[in-house]
């Protein structure tokens, strides 16, 4: 309690005394050191190099081993960004050559249903993506995937409260090759994304996609073919 009260002092600078240590602890607070570029450029370039090579060891050492053993068969020239995903549940991944994860990406499957996930050749899958397995999740070749988008192979639960507790209606989602989803973008039903198409950011997918089109809006729809 007293520290509160050596604090109310401080701030309310009634007298000279508080006034002098108002100045000392604004002083503390804000110093700070010359502008020395000479000396602290190399430090920050030296700490980005010894940050840059730490990450690729663990990732090369740790995190990419982990992770090829957990998939049903090697995925060649395999990357990940930034950490190991978090995976949850009895689903069974396989992944294509030269594909990109994201270390904060996030797969989860139901906990009393076995599950698949495929995922094709050169594809990413960005920074908090989140891919919630119903039955199977099928992601083509070439397709990208943004931060921040919700992917989801089941309905979800029942509008129904008196049903709400039973395990939701899981399903297939499948996205064909050369699909883009942009950022925070969710798909909330299992459906198929047509191939060649664009997911605009923040859009919600509750049907299917047709191939070749500019998909948009909550809920989304079609807003022009594009080719």
């Amino acid at each position: 309690m007293w520290t509160y009260r050596v604090r109310s002092y401080i701030k309310q600078r009634n007298s000279l005394f508080s006034r002098c240590l108002y100045s000392v602890v604004i002083t503390i607070r804000d110093g700070q050191l010359p502008r020395m570029v000479w000396v602290y450029r190399p430090i920050y370039l030296l700490y980005q190099l010894i940050k840059q090579v730490w990450a690729r060891l663990v990732n090369v050492i740790f995190y990419l081993p982990m992770l090829q053993a957990r998939l049903t068969q090697f995925a060649p020239r395999l990357q990940l960004e930034n950490g190991f995903p978090l995976i949850g549940g009895p689903v069974e991944i396989t992944i294509g050559q030269n594909t990109c994860l994201n270390g904060a990406l996030s797969i989860h499957a139901h906990p009393d249903t076995p599950s698949r996930l495929i995922i094709g050749d050169n594809c990413y899958l960005g920074w908090q993506t989140s891919i919630i397995v119903g039955l199977s999740v099928t992601i083509g070749n070439n397709v990208k995937i943004a931060g921040r988008t919700s992917i989801h192979s089941h309905a979800g639960h029942s509008t129904d409260s008196s049903h709400r507790d039973k395990t939701p209606e899981l399903g297939h989602l499948t996205i064909e090759d050369d699909v883009w989803i942009c950022t925070s973008c969710n798909i909330v039903k299992p459906v198929l994304i047509g191939r060649g198409s664009v997911i605009a950011s923040g859009c919600v997918v509750t049907h299917d996609v047709p191939p070749n089109v500019l998909f948009a809006g909550n809920p989304g729809r079609v807003i022009r073919q594009l080719k």
